[in-house]
């Protein structure tokens, strides 16, 4: 009752800010394909387009950049 439980950020919706934000063609290809390789790899699939798409994303900074790459991190594990 007094606990405060904080949910994830949805993929989708932290796929979207990502695309808003990077601006780096790598990153963004690999993000808009994770549809993609849900449908033909699986979670696998999905966990393998982040990482990808995670390594293409250092140039972009900022704090929405980190909070962004930290929930995608994530749902790459």
């Amino acid at each position: 009752m007094g606990t405060d439980v904080t949910k994830p950020m949805p993929l989708v919706e932290a796929i979207d800010i990502a695309l808003e934000g990077c601006k780096n063609g790598y990153a963004r290809t690999y993000l808009e394909s994770v549809p993609q390789a849900l449908a033909q790899y699986g979670v696998q699939g999905v966990k393998t387009q982040l990482l990808y798409a995670l390594n293409n994303m250092t140039g972009w900074r900022g704090e929405t950049a980190r909070e962004i790459k930290k929930v995608l991190r994530g749902y790459a594990k």
